[in-house]
């Protein structure tokens, strides 16, 4: 079955984050060392938490022109407050993004990827904000299942969103 993929546009509020820095690795593991580093340091139940269980991985978005190498796990929180070692501090700026969300196996995942870097090529409005401390993200949800406990080659159905912050395209 065929599912259609949708590129959206949403407007993202700002918000704070409490985050792991962590590299690409090829067996696709940082993130899930970051998770659990972060998760170790600002429990599930830490009141600086936001509403509704989501766990974030932000991509640097001047990465996407060359290689992603750097990613933060993230959780979103009201404020900073104390903050342990081996956490930092995120602040991102929200805006307008391109979304699309992921739902289906590893094949449906790359997908997505394509059809939102074909949709930000060819729109005639909007590109991928690239400015350097503007950070992407996908949001996981951490109920009923959450991913980044899974062994990435363990995973079956792969789920989240991406939103991805653009920018109006300067006329020439």
């Amino acid at each position: 079955m065929q599912k259609s993929i949708a590129v959206e546009l949403v407007e993202v509020a700002p918000f704070k984050a409490l985050a792991v820095r962590t590299g690409m690795t090829p067996d696709k593991s940082g993130t899930r060392v970051a998770w659990s580093t972060l998760t170790a340091q600002v429990p599930l139940k830490d009141a600086r938490l936001t509403d509704g269980p989501s766990a974030y991985v932000f991509i640097p978005q001047e990465q996407w022109s060359k290689q992603v190498d750097t990613l933060w796990v993230g959780l979103a929180v009201h404020e900073f407050g104390d903050v342990p070692d081996g956490i930092e501090t995120l602040e991102v700026c929200g805006g307008l993004c391109a979304s699309a969300r992921v739902y289906g196996n590893e094949v449906h995942m790359w997908r997505v990827y394509d059809a939102m870097f074909a949709w930000l090529e060819q729109s005639p409005d909007y590109e991928l904000d690239r400015r350097e401390g503007v950070f992407g993200m996908e949001t996981f949800p951490l109920e009923p299942l959450n991913a980044l406990t899974i062994p990435y080659t363990e995973i079956e159905t792969f789920d989240f969103t991406m939103l991805y912050p653009v920018r109006k395209k300067s006329g020439f």
